[in-house]
């Protein structure tokens, strides 16, 4: 029995559920995935389901093919930083596939396996666009109330951070935090949340007497020449209003890529972050370019 594919509809559907299955990733896999990217990932995604219109493959070359095409998605989606985050966020994807694969055959159970072809390792099943939309916004949905109910996940591996701080180059052990949601109130730039204690002795002595008197409840001015903001912030440990100073430059390098952020708020602590283990944290908009922070700032 011959099955009729349209191909308007076979891309179009096959692009929306590579969208969002890649944004859900992303945020599983702890990766930026901005929405340009995303969306690129998608058309990859869509372009690589016309390998059902070929002839029927051998069973290595589809096998090569099916990981060739995965990895272009990922690639596209992602870029490349290194193999870990390669691997993390492609078999992410692969997981909600099957996610979606899955709720795809429970919606023709009822109706029999009919609607199932499978050729060159491509599952084609005939349900409705709005169907495997649906299906796909309930794999979405699912990942969200996951991520609100337990929390986004978070890189593990360290970032080296060199921070240009009244004439001083601070160098630090960072974390990426995927939960990092400390802003400037005032300026809206960049923000590291960075540990006093961590590095005390790299900063100048007029930066320490400032912070050491204004941990001690006093209310001190800011070192000539630097800004400072008080930045709200809310933790395990209660709610503060800590002391941000402005950094000229902030370097970070890990993962294999370098970013560079400049006229950056570095927020300090007097408290040990993650057991001392790193002594600053910064979120997912140093991964962004300044068009996508902007963005996001005004969402």
């Amino acid at each position: 029995m011959k099955t009729v594919v349209y191909l308007d509809i076979l891309l179009v559907t096959n692009f929306i559920a590579g969208y969002f299955l890649l944004r859900a990733a992303g945020w599983l896999a702890g990766a930026a995935c901005p929405a340009l990217r995303a969306l690129a990932g998608a058309a990859v995604a869509a372009a690589s389901t016309l390998i059902l219109l070929a002839p029927p493959l051998p069973a290595l070359p589809g096998l090569a093919y099916k990981l060739a095409s995965a990895a272009l998605v990922t690639l596209a989606a992602f870029g490349w930083h290194g193999p870990r985050p390669f691997l993390r966020a492609g078999a992410w994807f692969f997981a909600l596939n099957l996610g979606l694969a899955g709720l795809a055959l429970l919606g023709l159970q009822r109706g029999g396996m009919n609607g199932v072809r499978v050729h060159n390792l491509t599952v084609y099943v005939d349900l409705s666009p709005v169907t495997l939309v649906l299906s796909v916004l309930a794999v979405y949905l699912a990942v969200r109330l996951v991520l609100l109910l337990f929390g986004p996940p978070a890189d593990q591996e360290p970032w080296q951070l060199e921070l240009a701080l009244a004439g001083s180059t601070v160098r630090a052990q960072a974390y990426y935090d995927t939960g990092f949601f400390l802003r400037d109130p005032v300026g809206g730039r960049q923000t590291l949340l960075i540990s006093w204690p961590g590095v005390e002795r790299q900063l100048p002595e007029a930066v320490n007497g400032f912070l050491r008197a204004y941990f001690s409840g006093q209310n001190p001015l800011p070192p000539e020449g630097l800004a400072l903001r008080l930045v709200p912030c809310s933790g395990a440990a209660g709610s503060a209003v800590l002391p941000g100073l402005t950094a000229r430059t902030a370097r970070l390098t890990g993962q294999g890529r370098a970013l560079l952020a400049r006229e950056v708020t570095a927020v300090f602590t007097p408290q040990p972050l993650l057991d001392g283990r790193f002594q600053a944290l910064f979120g997912r908009e140093f991964l962004m370019d300044e068009t996508e922070r902007r963005s996001e700032i005004c969402t």
